[in-house]
């Protein structure tokens, strides 16, 4: 072969390559992304081939495997969770630290869940080291807490308020402790939302859910009120004082307060959970479950989570395991790391 062909057939055989490797590269990129469509659809095993056709591929490795990690999260197999999310922290190249780092606290909650809480601790405990943000802080503080380390839990919280005083997190601190029948120890977070968090004079909402909280319904009435005054679309404002005139017993207010708003788009997906919640406490799980689904129907993403973990509750109450599990499977898909959701799994998969 003259020196020219050789040239030539090499020049052929590097545009295919060139050309194969693009190809692959996009046959990754659709994998991918169908794969991540899938997981958000709550259709596990399908996300999963669809990420390990990525990976075969051999592009876009540390988000495949992080999907195929939350993949098999979602189905409760932590075991081989924990593989991949280790494997995509291991193929790590241009990804930013919030992908380190998210896909970390993935990793912390497959070792506690593993009940390997030690490497949860480890995982969560060389994060703070090297960067320390409120968030992480509050979830080595939430194991501390679950470990019986109370001190611990509480140098852990305190940090994290220290660094991010907001509502938002007193209020999660205390639910925590809620959690572990510790309410009391958890009730000075609230005492403190209400003096210490930032806020304004305008921060109705907040201080009316903190007195909701502490059970001064009097006080939570009056906040959200004005709330509801200074804004007539804020749904969250509506669906809350509903819930305190639920806690007094007061039914037909919160109906009446909740049918008043179902009109409004800003406003109606939360009324409908508030209706849903009025059926439930009077034992009416089928007329709840058509007011859920009226809910869900209307794509309000501020209250959808409420909607679907409700959604979940009163095909339980039916006794309609089937459907229940599936819908469990697919909200613990969208919000893998909401430990309730993971309980109702768990006990849906024994049943």
């Amino acid at each position: 072969m003259s020196r020219k062909r050789r040239i030539a057939a090499a020049a052929v055989v590097t545009a295919l390559a060139v050309l194969t490797g693009g190809c692959a590269r996009m046959d990754a990129k659709t994998a991918y992304t169908k794969g991540c469509e899938a997981l958000e659809a709550g259709n596990f095993e399908e996300a999963e081939g669809f990420f390990e056709s990525a990976i075969e591929a051999g592009y876009f490795l540390p988000e495949a495997y992080r999907g195929k990690g939350l993949s098999e999260m979602s189905r409760a197999d932590y075991s081989d969770a924990a593989i991949s999310l280790e494997k995509s922290l291991l193929y790590v190249e241009n990804q930013d630290e919030a992908f380190q780092r998210d896909t970390s606290l993935y990793l912390a909650q497959c070792r506690e869940r593993q009940g390997r809480t030690d490497k949860a601790m480890e995982i969560l405990s060389s994060l703070i080291l090297k960067s320390p943000d409120a968030e992480t802080l509050f979830l080595r503080g939430k194991l501390n807490l679950r470990l019986g380390n109370s001190k611990e839990a509480k140098d852990d919280f305190n940090q994290a308020v220290a660094m991010d005083p907001g509502y938002d997190l007193y209020i999660n601190i205390y639910q925590v402790y809620e959690d572990a029948d510790r309410s009391g120890d958890g009730s000075q977070y609230l005492e403190l939302a209400l003096t210490e968090a930032n806020k304004d004079s305008e921060d109705y909402y907040e201080q009316g859910l903190v007195n909701y909280y502490l059970q001064n319904y009097r006080e939570a009435r009056e906040m959200l009120i004005q709330a509801t005054r200074q804004n007539p679309d804020d749904g969250k404002a509506v669906f809350l004082l509903g819930q305190v005139y639920l806690a007094t017993g007061d039914i037909a207010d919160a109906r009446a307060l909740y049918r008043q708003y179902t009109n409004n788009m800003s406003t109606a997906a939360g009324a409908f959970n508030g209706l849903a919640l009025c059926d439930i406490a009077e034992g009416d799980y089928e007329n709840a479950l058509k007011n859920v689904q009226a809910g869900l129907a209307i794509d309000d993403d501020s209250v959808r989570q409420g909607l679907l973990f409700n959604e979940i509750v009163l095909y339980e109450q039916q006794h309609d395991w089937a459907a229940a599990k599936q819908k469990a499977a697919a909200y613990i898909a969208k919000y893998p790391s909401d430990e309730a959701g993971i309980r109702e799994y768990e006990f849906l998969s024994t049943r």
